[in-house]
């Protein structure tokens, strides 16, 4: 007689939560809200993915413990919302966010920065300067405005203190606190957006305008430029309030000057005194006899 093992497999059925991902973006400097609107009725935590252990917020039934720089609302956690408010983002903070309750994933959220917008005119032979936010690995491409070289033209990678460019930028380009382009040309118009090459995402576009040199007979355009005022505004200010000025010290010392003979009068109407006027040929009253009578 054989004895025969027999193994049964029993097939369990499972099932997997997805956690939809959300992108929000923020603006530097400004709070920012990663939302989370699942309800949990046991212990939740926010962290980020690359530190998992390094709790942020962590809600219960009783309150919310929040380290400094982030805060879920307590009122608005027990009525289901668990959103997470970061208080002042910048690019140190980009990156995965989890909400776990318990120690199930419930909400992620991936948090990023609008890219900076700017715009530049400078006139031919001045430097071009590109907002650099950071300076971790990231590159920068040019957009002719005229379109006659290639779009988004890499020409320059940027890694802490280290500077790669195409041939072009070689002598040009150098890294300070932005990477500036020296003598600026017709040519250079166009956009230079800076771009975060670990993370793939634009960080600043920089527009740059470039005034056409100004010939000897014919006006030089004007280009207006979001930074600034003016040269001619601030003229026509100052002339506006230097007329000002002069107009009310005028009109002071003709207020004083009648406030003077008013008072002139008055003293010699008290007094009794008739005031003196001129006759037809110049002399007082009582002159013309005596001179009449030597």
């Amino acid at each position: 007689m054989h004895l025969c093992a027999g193994v049964i497999l029993l097939l369990v059925p499972c099932v997997v939560l997805s956690v939809d991902r959300q992108k929000v973006f923020g603006n530097l400097h400004e709070s920012a809200s990663l939302p989370c609107t699942v309800q949990c009725s046991g212990e939740l935590t926010w962290t980020r993915f690359q530190k998992q252990d390094d709790v942020l917020v962590m809600c219960s039934s009783v309150s919310c413990r929040s380290k400094d720089g982030f805060i879920v609302s307590y009122e608005q956690y027990l009525k289901g919302n668990s959103s997470l408010t970061m208080l002042k983002a910048d690019y140190s903070l980009r990156g995965l966010y989890m909400a776990k309750c318990v120690s199930e994933t419930v909400c992620e959220v991936v948090f990023t920065l609008s890219p900076l917008e700017m715009t530049r005119v400078i006139a031919p032979g001045e430097p071009i300067d590109v907002l650099l936010p950071h300076t971790d690995l990231v590159g920068v491409s040019f957009t002719a405005s005229d379109a006659v070289q290639p779009s988004n033209l890499q020409i320059c990678i940027m890694d802490k203190e280290k500077i790669q460019c195409i041939q072009d930028y070689k002598e040009r380009a150098s890294l300070l606190n932005t990477l500036q382009i020296k003598d600026g040309n017709v040519s250079d118009s166009g956009n230079y957006t800076v771009q975060d090459k670990v993370n793939d995402e634009t960080l600043a576009i920089v527009t740059v305008h470039m005034r056409e040199p100004c010939p000897d007979i014919k006006p030089c355009p004007d280009i207006k430029q979001q930074e600034g005022v003016p040269v001619w505004v601030v003229v026509l200010i100052l002339m506006v309030l230097l007329l000002v000025s002069v107009l009310a010290v005028v009109s002071v010392m003709h207020v004083r000057l009648r406030r003077e003979v008013q008072q002139l009068r008055e003293k010699a109407e008290n007094n009794g005194l008739p005031l003196l006027q001129q006759n037809g040929n110049g002399n007082h009253p009582g002159e013309e006899s005596n001179l009449k009578n030597p």
